[in-house]
């Protein structure tokens, strides 16, 4: 995953919002197949993905050099 392309700086400012989009689709694509893709749960798989996508980035931005906890 490429996240700090996303970003102009520190500032956690995406610089392109679609790429930030089709990283929360992938990981909520990934989710919502390792859970058997059950129905009704899009709201919270999305926000599951989400989460973890700004989660990954967050770390990234603060400690580029060690690698995301998970």
């Amino acid at each position: 995953m490429h996240t700090l392309m996303l970003f102009t700086s520190t500032t956690e400012t995406p610089r392109d919002p679609a790429a930030l989009h089709e990283l929360i689709a992938a990981r909520a694509q990934e989710i919502w197949s390792r859970l058997g893709r059950p129905d009704g749960q899009d709201l919270e798989i999305w926000l599951e993905a989400e989460a973890e996508i700004q989660a990954t980035l967050h770390h990234t931005l603060r400690h580029p050099r060690l690698p995301p906890t998970s």
